[in-house]
């Protein structure tokens, strides 16, 4: 502290001493100026005296405007979209960013992925800074206070692309004065404590602002599973077996986050931001196999570790332009690379202990990223603001896997042999946002998309060109002038690219099986398909939202998505080459068509606006509830319950916080119900989830205006999770497994000093 201290006031008193010369200078051009003239410096009419009696008779004025809410922001907007800045990221005192999305309205998380609609699995569109997520990225790497504000985008826009929508996380910029800012975390899951610790330091040097954000963090969880599966072998014999192990991951992380921002007069900013993350996890999991019927496995037991090391660097530039007709120009650059590499053993045992197999993996994985792109936006007269806007990204991505069995490295197709892909991808979009008088105003919009992909391996290439447009056209009509009641609605045409991942050729045996014998539908192989093409959804979205006096929003609303070349993973019979066998592939396809539907309500705002019977006047409570109700079907698969990938029936959260006055606490809750569901794949692939039930409480407590204790639990109900999968053969046997692991409770203490 001393030494920051020191430099701080030495910074002050110099530029103190550089104010004062250019006073003193001041003061004596006026000295020379005033002798100048005849009157004398104390006579009545001198200036002097006038200025003093301006100073009698003009009072000075301070305008001050005050920050607008999240809820104004949203019932402004031309479009679907919500916008929770730091009051909302603030309000709990959130651990990770994951705690935070897990409560807005309408967001759901999936296995640590946020999704809108209940979809997920690239429907939803996740950008960090307007950018695409990395590879592997998790919310969970990121704490609240690194976040300036999130934005939800319901459906699709000419700028965002998203068949369910965009969340778009934007990351703190740097402040106006000095801002100091400590938080630090511990908690509890399973096998051991874990624990955060970040720091954020921002301040402003004449023209240029600074903010630099590191993170430290490490993490443990384990569970027990057990597992029945049932399969038959190529002669027709049934085996059935039972799986009982434990899995255990520890995983540690580190992130640097510098952003510079440089003012240049009143009309030009420059921005550089900077991230660096480096990941460490390990991971290891015991099994032991008892046969129920059928042949006895060679194997009874087995153990696996994988240690695998994760870098992420991003560097972004910004130039913005503005003029004082209102019109603006934005230019961005960025740079992004990821790299990963997974070392694995595995060793398992016969029923005599002797080794049955020693394997050791080598994986290596590197994608680079890089963009340009633009944005020009014009007032066109009153009514009209004109956006244009251009981007131009290209990924390349190279594999190395490397295989020892028993100290015998495997080359071919996919094992010792390096695979690489290319994807290009070039965007243009325009928008004109149309306001029509007090009450309507028009969003139309056009996106023009290209997309080329290319693989190659082993000396073999391929190639799939997409060229895509999307019109869209948003509708917001106020029913009083000051937009307390409105209706939007839209009609759009958005697509959903397929992952890179899914788009290369290669071959990955699963080792459950040896290559040399036909291995079961339940551990399928799995391969890409340079031949997909792009999803095309058609939407209708309908919503109503009503704004009361006092804060908070009612919405409701209905949507529709029609769906042309959905992607699904198909398992089949295949005749591997480098095995000389037929096996069961899983490779993604473009089925057909699909259909999805739904209905959302939130509500959210003081308890005694909604509920008057139930609380008092400034009770201190705030309510938040949503409800969504799905329905989809794909027409190329027999129902019932041909819905969509991961998409359950109905999904219902629930949550309320108060502040209790006088003491600084802060305590809530919240629940998110959703029932269990069966998804058919195909007509020959059926998958089950259970229900989830999740309950979480907190209590936080503000010691004073820079200080803040919370202590949360999470998953108080802590339900077991039960997964399942059925595959049917050409006769109609059904080879299927089942898994069963407890949830976990979670206990989290967090402190957060600013200073």
């Amino acid at each position: 502290m001393l030494p920051l201290q020191r430099m701080k006031i030495t910074t002050k008193q110099l530029y103190a001493g550089i104010c004062l010369c250019w006073v003193g200078i001041g003061l004596a051009g006026a000295s020379v100026v005033l002798a100048q003239t005849s009157e004398p410096l104390d006579a009545p009419g001198s200036m002097q005296s006038r200025v003093t009696a301006a100073d009698a008779t003009l009072p000075r004025v301070e305008v001050v405007t005050p920050a607008e809410s999240d809820d104004a922001l949203r019932r402004r907007e031309s479009i679907a979209k919500s916008v929770y800045g730091r009051d909302e990221l603030d309000r709990h005192g959130d651990i990770d960013l994951a705690d935070v999305l897990n409560r807005l309205p309408g967001v759901s998380m999936d296995s640590g992925s946020p999704r809108l609609r209940g979809l997920g699995g690239g429907y939803t569109q996740i950008l960090v800074n307007g950018e695409p997520a990395p590879p592997g990225f998790s919310m969970e790497s990121l704490a609240p206070g690194d976040v300036e504000r999130i934005e939800v985008i319901k459906g699709a826009t000419a700028e965002f692309s998203g068949v369910a929508g965009t969340i778009n996380v934007i990351l703190r910029e740097p402040p106006k004065t000095l801002q100091r800012e400590w938080r630090a975390n511990a908690n509890y899951r399973a096998v051991q404590p874990g624990g955060t610790t970040a720091f954020q330091w921002g301040d402003r040097v004449g023209d240029l602002a600074f903010v630099i954000a590191g993170n430290l963090g490490r993490s443990a969880q384990g569970t027990d599973f057990d597992s029945e599966r049932i399969s038959r072998t190529p002669a027709g014999e049934v085996r059935a077996q039972a799986i009982a192990g434990r899995d255990e991951t520890r995983s540690g992380s580190a992130q640097l986050a510098p952003r510079l921002q440089w003012k240049w007069g009143n009309t030009d900013t420059v921005m550089l931001n900077g991230f660096i993350q480096q990941a460490l996890s390990i991971s290891n999991s015991r099994r032991t196999i008892d046969d129920r019927f059928g042949t006895p496995s060679v194997t009874v037991q087995d153990q696996s570790e994988a240690n695998t090391d994760t870098a992420v660097q991003r560097l972004q530039f910004q130039w913005h332009r503005k003029w004082s007709d209102g019109s603006r120009i934005e230019l961005k650059s960025s740079w992004q690379d990821t790299s990963r590499k997974t070392v694995g053993d595995y060793l398992g045992w016969r029923a005599d202990t002797s080794p049955s197999l020693v394997r050791h993996t080598v994986t290596r994985f590197d994608e680079v990223r890089s963009s340009v792109g633009g944005r020009w936006s014009q007032p066109v007269g009153v009514e009209h603001s004109l956006l244009l806007g251009w981007e131009q990204e290209r990924r390349q991505r190279d594999e190395l896997r490397r295989v020892w069995d028993n100290a015998q490295e495997r080359i071919d197709s996919s094992d010792g042999m390096p695979f690489a892909a290319h994807m290009e991808r070039s965007v243009f979009f325009m928008q004109d946002e149309w306001s029509m008088g007090e009450r309507w105003s028009m969003l139309p919009g056009l996106r023009l998309e290209r997309l080329l992909t290319r693989s190659s391996q082993m000396g073999s290439e391929m190639e799939n060109v997409a060229h895509l447009t999307a019109p869209v056209l948003h509708i917001n009509f106020r029913l009083d002038p000051k937009g307390k009641d409105q209706i939007r609605a839209s009609l759009s045409r958005s697509f959903k690219f397929p992952e890179l991942a899914s788009l290369m050729g290669r071959y990955v045996l699963n080792t459950t099986y040896e290559r040399d014998v036909t291995n079961t539908p339940i551990a399928a192989d799995r391969a890409g398909n340079p031949s997909l093409r792009p999803e095309i959804a058609t939407g209708f979205d309908l919503a109503y939202e009503h704004y009361p006096e006092a804060g908070g929003v009612l919405s409701v609303g209905l949507f529709s998505r029609h769906i042309d070349d959905l992607i699904r993973q198909r398992i089949s019979l295949e005749t591997v080459a480098d095995a000389n066998v037929v096996r069961w592939v899983s490779r993604p396809d473009n089925l057909g068509q699909a259909v999805s539907r739904g209905f959302e309500m939130e509500l959210k705002g003081r308890a005694e606006d909604w509920l008057p019977a139930w609380f008092g006047r400034d009770s201190g409570v705030q309510l938040r509830s949503t409800l969504s109700m799905y329905t989809s079907h794909v027409e190329q698969v027999d129902g019932p319950d041909n819905r969509l990938e991961a998409q359950p029936p109905w999904s219902l959260s629930l949550g309320w916080d108060r502040r209790i006055k006088n003491t600084g606490w802060t305590v809530g809750a919240s629940a998110v119900l959703r029932p269990g569901y069966a998804t058919q794949q195909t007509d020959r692939q059926l998958a089950r989830r259970s229900a989830l039930r999740t309950l979480d409480a907190f209590a936080m407590w503000r010691m004073d205006r820079n200080i803040q204790l919370r202590i949360g639990l999470v998953n108080l109900l802590a339900p077991d999770s039960e997964t399942s999968q059925t595959v049917d053969d050409v006769d109609g046997f059904s080879a299927g497994s089942t898994t069963r692991r407890p949830s976990l409770r979670a206990l989290n203490v967090g402190l957060v000093v600013r200073f």
